[in-house]
């Protein structure tokens, strides 16, 4: 079965993808007019790359997150997926595995690329995230960069429904915020760009699962 749905995962990503439809269910939600799905990336934007990264453990899929070292200029202690600033010369691809293996020791040859998610554009940041998908059918031996990543954790897909968002108050800058939330960690929120590139992941997915019962 987990390999039948990387398979349909792997064609899925090839057709139209859901985007800010999917986003705006776990976008933070402004009192004001403010909407963050509209806020463009503009010439000193900076593009990065994250890898949202599957795995099989007991004939279940799982998907990879870390948490940010708090000591991290921008969204420290925050969970996330492993990635970084996309280097000059290197594609989407390369970077995100690039920085996978930076900052949780997992070698880019173990990881079959499956496709692309659709780019977000995070304002507080001005980052650019062209989110990839991987999958790896080996077993996942972390070996933590503890200057980027405190902790690396692995939650399975199924874990996950929109019917479990919770929603919580943040302050960004002056402004109080309703943030949608999954509870995945004893300590932090799920939530953000992350959750919402996750959204869109659990979109296809479960678009999958629906076709497969018909």
């Amino acid at each position: 079965m987990p390999n039948n749905i990387i398979n349909l995962i792997k064609l899925k990503l090839t057709e139209s993808l859901p985007g800010n439809a999917a986003f705006s269910l776990l976008a933070p939600q402004y009192n004001s007019s403010h909407n963050i799905l509209k806020a463009k990336p503009n010439t000193t934007t900076r593009n990065s790359a994250v890898l949202l990264l599957l795995n099989i453990k007991k004939e279940s899929l799982h998907i990879t997150f870390t948490l940010r070292s708090n000591d991290l200029m921008t969204h420290g202690g925050q969970i996330s997926f492993p990635g970084g600033k996309i280097d000059k010369g290197e594609s989407i691809e390369e970077a995100a595995l690039r920085e996978t293996f930076e900052e949780i020791g997992i070698k880019p040859h173990s990881i079959e690329i499956l496709g692309s998610l659709t780019p977000l554009y995070v304002l507080p940041s001005n980052s650019l995230i062209h989110p990839v998908v991987g999958f790896s059918k080996q077993y996942l031996d972390f070996i933590i960069n503890l200057d980027e990543v405190q902790e690396v954790f692995t939650i399975p897909i199924d874990y996950f429904s929109f019917d479990s968002i919770k929603i919580r108050q943040f302050f960004i800058g002056a402004e109080e915020v309703d943030v949608p939330y999954w509870t995945v960690h004893h300590s932090v929120p799920l939530w953000g760009a992350t959750a919402m590139i996750l959204a869109e992941f659990l979109t296809i997915y479960h678009q999958l699962n629906l076709v497969k019962c018909v």
